[in-house]
């Protein structure tokens, strides 16, 4: 008998110990901050109230566009993308990357050259997609139904239509009008165009 109430004021002695000794580690040592993913700190009760990964159906995607050379940012709410619902921080930035190896016609000419996550918070993922306006250097003369044409050095855009007819041009310009005839400087286009009208 005295063996168990010894036995039952021992144990009960070392729980209270231990539950001091946890309370006293707190109390002396508080860990109320935590890293984020993004490497911030942040007080655990708001980190543990922000949902962040994984993506779920109630995520809210907002894109800004913004243009380098106006200083411009446009900003879109998308709503969910369906195809990341499941996915971690990884998931939506290999999707990003994705996306960015598998540019359309349309955002190429834009100038589109990054697509990123900037922030998720309150269930809502910041993405930007940054644009530049893309820079060619000189010019092409190339032939239009018969006709030159010179074209801005993205070979796409015209940079002005002429009434020389290509037939009239010597033939190693001629053999070079499909890849397009290169000229360096708007001078050289004025100077090109000069001894070939009539």
């Amino acid at each position: 008998m005295k063996k168990s109430i010894i036995f039952a004021i021992l144990s009960i002695s070392i729980g209270v110990i231990l539950g001091i000794s946890v309370y006293l580690y707190h109390y002396f040592y508080p860990q109320e901050y935590v890293k984020t993913e993004n490497g911030e700190y942040v007080h655990i009760t708001v980190a543990n109230q922000q949902q962040t990964f994984p993506v779920t159906q109630q995520t809210q995607f907002v894109v800004e566009h913004y243009y380098v050379e106006d200083k411009r940012t446009l900003t879109e709410k998308i709503g969910n993308i369906p195809t990341l619902i499941g996915c971690d921080k990884e998931g939506v930035e290999n999707y990003l990357s994705n996306y960015m190896s598998h540019l359309s016609a349309i955002e190429k000419s834009e100038g589109l050259t990054s697509y990123r996550m900037i922030s998720y918070k309150d269930d809502t993922i910041h993405l930007r997609k940054t644009y530049e306006k893309p820079q060619y250097d000189g010019y092409y003369a190339q032939a239009f139904n018969g006709y030159l044409v010179i074209m801005n050095g993205d070979k796409k855009t015209v940079y002005e239509y002429t009434n020389i007819s290509i037939h009239i041009l010597p033939k190693e310009i001629q053999d070079s009008l499909d890849t397009g005839y290169y000229l360096e400087k708007e001078e050289d286009v004025y100077n090109f165009l000069e001894a070939y009208s009539s």
